[in-house]
């Protein structure tokens, strides 16, 4: 079962996002799919804070269809693997890559692949987590780590690079650590850390579910980039996951390039049913650019880029709490 289509997590969504309405989890029919959904006062949610990917049901697992909805982003429309496919999804998909742990049977063989596609920027990474190692102290790695810092340094640092990269600070509003706190309440919140003589160096905030380990936060201490911290965490919890005899160690939607250095598939996201008229014209105008001049494709998704930046600096000066919506 999906994560985003739990009980935990849609349960957490309805007491941190809609209190004081009236919630149910349906099965909703979005044309030819069926979603698992958070229903709030009779009407389909389809978006989320942290609902990031939506997975179809299988015909066994549609309980009913009572209710209709018209639209969903970020469906699974597929898998590819990121060995024989291109780094870009095309102008209709969005990638969510994972690595899919039964094509192994050790992690030593997983990470022979890794080093067959990418030795120089494998070894590079181990060198960097042993110069770590030796200037600031011994590596521990903790799957789970409830200490009081972790909340705190990775909500700093996060929204440091948020703003950095012009991305959404979504963590300018409270909804944000009350729905961590609702899963951890749960039983489903993992914050795997990483430090370096005991001092904190990174941190993934995410969740274990169903043989699945996937998350939306990972970020590390600026101080330490230069040894890539970030990377350090992430191979340890690669090598638990495997470990812990886990399907698949999910890095969630987004194509970024170290996901796709990790990753042996990816999910492509897309659309279904009915879009509004705006994103119907916003696709269409995508696949026309990239069908006709992908360079200037990258030209307009620059311009967007700069106006998401000043977007988010404008919200997060603001800091005002913006209650989410139920999406049709």
């Amino acid at each position: 079962m999906n994560f985003y289509a739990s009980r935990e997590f849609l349960d957490a969504a309805a007491e941190v996002h809609f209190k004081g309405q009236h919630t149910a989890i349906e099965d909703v029919a979005i044309g030819s799919e069926v979603l698992r959904l958070l229903v709030v006062d009779g009407r389909p949610v389809t978006k989320l804070q942290f609902l990031d990917v939506h997975q179809p049901l299988q015909a066994n697992e549609i309980t009913n269809t009572r209710r209709q909805a018209r639209y969903a982003r970020h469906v699974v429309r597929g898998v590819v693997d990121c060995g024989d496919s291109s780094r870009d999804a095309g102008p209709c998909h969005v990638l969510a890559p994972f690595v899919d742990w039964s094509g192994f049977a050790s992690f030593a063989a997983y990470k022979q692949g890794l080093l067959a596609r990418h030795k120089g920027l494998v070894k590079d990474r181990e060198r960097r987590g042993r110069s770590l190692a030796a200037n600031h102290g011994a590596l521990t790695f903790t799957v789970d780590d409830t200490s009081d810092d972790v909340l705190i340094l990775a909500q700093r640092w996060k929204r440091e690079q948020l703003h950095a990269t012009g991305h959404f600070d979504y963590f300018a509003t409270p909804q944000a650590l009350e729905f961590f706190a609702a899963l951890r309440a749960r039983g489903v919140l993992v914050t795997s850390t990483l430090r370096t003589g005991g001092r904190l160096a990174a941190v993934w905030i995410g969740f274990i579910y169903d043989g699945v380990w996937s998350g939306w936060v990972f970020t590390y201490d600026p101080a330490f980039k230069k040894y890539s911290a970030g990377h350090q965490l992430l191979s340890f919890m690669l090598e638990e996951s495997f470990r812990r005899g886990h399907r698949e160690f999910d890095f969630s939607e987004g194509g970024e390039d170290y996901k796709l250095l990790y990753a042996t598939h990816a999910r492509l996201l897309g659309d279904i049913g009915r879009p509004p008229l705006t994103r119907s014209l916003k696709a269409f105008a995508k696949a026309a650019l990239h069908r006709h001049n992908p360079k200037l494709l990258n030209t307009t998704r620059g311009f967007l880029h700069a106006l998401r930046t000043m977007l988010s600096r404008s919200i997060a000066a603001k800091a005002v709490p913006q209650p989410s919506r139920a999406g049709s």
